[in-house]
């Protein structure tokens, strides 16, 4: 309840705008701060479990047109029906991204995330490893060398983004690419193609409202396992003087996750909190 409140609490406080903000959110500076929390309550290795699965990302500004990023994601299951907590960090992510144009209405980004092996010093056991993916489920399968104990990654990267009049749209091409450094987890090397679109529309100076269709295929998945995971995202984002709320929820659409596909779908909702700085 006191974690409920807190996050009521933030979310007020960044709705809170001033007189003058009634012309519009400020131009987006160079530096962003991001946390977001995904939950789900149902079944891990046949127990009753709430997930957690939040992150922190950022990016910096070196110049005009290259930032610095990180992003780190954890796993986190509270006691429940007698059951043990359970944390996880996942692996943490540092790269580079540079804008390569810029017109004032398109805007093209390149760059590459290297992956650092956490895991393999954390070295979670079966119900940790099985947390951390299932972190990983509820967005969509979006964070695979993130969760996965033991990788070593890199993923180049390219997005652009388009804004006419109230609308916004947005494509987002990713290949995490990762070497299993573990031995006891079998060496081998894993290549994914992440791709996303987003179209959204301004409601009001202070409501964005959208989707995300997501698609990964799993190039390298063992012979029988199903490589392709779909998901539909759509979000809602408010606004303040401090920076933005957005809520999310996260549809699974391919078995044996989705909805409409199996009797045991599995959705996620998702907060967040940015600010810009």
């Amino acid at each position: 309840m006191n974690s409920f409140l807190r996050a009521l609490g933030a979310a007020a406080f960044l709705l809170a705008a001033p007189a003058a903000l009634a012309q519009g959110p400020s131009p987006r500076p160079p530096n962003a701060l991001l946390y977001e929390t995904y939950a789900y309550s149902g079944s891990l290795n046949g127990q009753a479990t709430t997930v957690f699965a939040p992150a922190v990302s950022g990016s910096i500004a070196l110049s005009d047109r290259l930032s610095l990023n990180a992003a780190w994601l954890f796993a986190y299951a509270p006691s429940r029906s007698g059951g043990p907590t359970a944390f996880q960090a996942g692996n943490p992510s540092v790269g580079l991204g540079g804008v390569l144009s810029d017109d004032g209405a398109l805007k093209v980004r390149t760059g590459g995330n290297l992956v650092l092996p956490f895991t393999l010093i954390t070295d979670p056991d079966d119900f940790g490893s099985a947390l951390l993916r299932r972190a990983a489920t509820l967005r969509g399968n979006s964070a695979f060398s993130l969760v996965n104990p033991g990788l070593l990654g890199l993923t180049p990267w390219v997005d652009a983004t388009l804004k006419t009049g109230r609308f916004r749209f947005g494509v987002d091409g990713r290949v995490p690419m990762s070497a299993q450094l573990s031995e006891k987890r079998g060496q081998r090397v894993d290549a994914v193609f992440q791709f996303s679109g987003t179209a959204a529309m301004d409601v009001t100076s202070h409501v964005l409202v959208g989707s995300t269709f997501q698609a990964i295929y799993l190039a390298t998945a063992v012979e029988g396992a199903d490589p392709t995971f779909l998901a539909l995202i759509p979000h809602a984002r408010f606004y303040g003087s401090a920076g933005f709320v957005e809520a999310r929820l996260v549809m699974n659409l391919d078995a044996p996750l989705g909805f409409a596909f199996s009797d045991n779908g599995l959705w996620a909702a998702a907060l967040a909190l940015g600010t810009t700085f």
